[in-house]
């Protein structure tokens, strides 16, 4: 039990699929949809606006030198680190559980636009364009975000539903954004195991989950980079398993062989399961990553508007879903299978 003094922090992220219900993993953090007064809202609206609550502590502060900028500067830019850190994290754990994106606006750099009304129409011709801030904000909301604690939104628990089901049964990957916002029947062990590992595991296992929200960041825009972050967060999980491991020299030439593939299918067949079906697919699979990777293979459906018949569309679709799965429930069932005993 951490006995430092927790400070409570509130903050908006978004979804791009409604969350009518609220999730709350232990004493860490919660999240649920934000009902808060005079909350901005739009008919044709496709960010949802949540609140999410967590807490830091003093031992979480980022560590800042002095610089040009003064000591009151640094003590906040400390402070703000954390915060963004922890909500960063959550995130990320989120965004990897579930098939959901969660996430907040992080370019400053803004915008040229213009706001839309929900009956705009013809008007919107009439319009100029404005430099933008991409920010969610009204003069009330500064004073609603103060909490000293968890607060109780009065919500039910979000639905949970078995793994099987939940990855491969038609994945809501926010195609469908008027459903329910549901979690794997497993997600609260993942996330005792993720914060029980020992810092250096930890710091890997960061890493595979953040390549693997940026594939769901790149899904829609950029789906070969999609599918190469997703395996990129593969393959660091493979790396972390595989640590111990040592290189073998070939016996004529003398050159590492370093059996890259056969890890991968091996780590795949662990984690998810060994099958002639998961074979050849985990075998396509990588044969797409190298032809990306070595070659420069774009996906046929990457264009928002090709020549590319609806057969491969489909076909490309499913592929890209079915990547970003594997990787997602390889992460998942790595942290099932070697979670730590905390003792307690």
């Amino acid at each position: 039990m951490n006995s430092e003094k927790r400070t409570f922090h509130r903050t908006i992220i978004f979804s791009k699929t409604r969350m009518l219900r609220m999730f709350r993993y232990r004493d860490m953090f919660q999240v649920f949809p934000a009902t808060l007064k005079k909350l901005p809202k739009s008919k044709i609206q496709k960010h949802y606006p949540l609140i999410l609550e967590y807490w830091t502590t003093e031992n979480e502060k980022i560590r800042i030198e002095s610089d040009f900028l003064g000591e009151y500067l640094k003590d906040f830019r400390a402070e703000v680190g954390a915060r963004i850190n922890k909500e960063d994290l959550i995130l990320n754990l989120l965004s990897l559980i579930s098939n959901h994106l969660f996430f907040r606006y992080e370019d400053q750099t803004g915008a040229w636009g213009f706001p839309i009304d929900d009956n705009q129409g013809e008007m919107i011709n009439s319009l100029s364009s404005k430099w933008c801030l991409p920010m969610y904000h009204w003069p009330e909301l500064p004073k609603q975000l103060k909490i000293s604690s968890f607060s109780d939104p009065g919500l039910q628990t979000v639905s949970f539903v078995s793994r099987d089901n939940y990855y491969m049964n038609d994945p809501n990957f926010d195609y469908y954004p008027d459903r329910n916002i549901t979690f794997p029947i497993l997600t609260e062990k993942i996330l005792d195991s993720y914060f029980t590992q020992p810092e250096s595991i930890k710091e890997v296992i960061d890493s595979a989950i953040s390549y693997s929200k940026a594939s769901m960041e790149l899904r829609q825009s950029k789906k070969s980079l999609s599918i190469l972050s997703s395996f990129t967060a593969l393959e660091t999980m493979i790396n972390l398993e595989y640590k111990e491991y040592k290189v073998e020299k070939c016996y004529d030439c003398g050159q590492s062989k370093f059996q890259v593939v056969k890890k991968y299918r091996d780590f795949l067949f662990k984690y998810l399961g060994e099958s002639e079906n998961n074979k050849r697919k985990f075998n396509s699979y990588y044969t797409l990553r190298s032809k990306i990777v070595h070659a420069g293979h774009r996906l046929k459906s990457e264009r928002l508007y090709s020549n590319t018949s609806k057969e491969v569309r489909h076909t490309e679709l499913v592929s890209h879903i079915e990547i970003l799965q594997l990787s997602k429930m390889a992460i998942a069932q790595w942290l099932l299978m070697n979670s730590v005993s905390t003792g307690s």
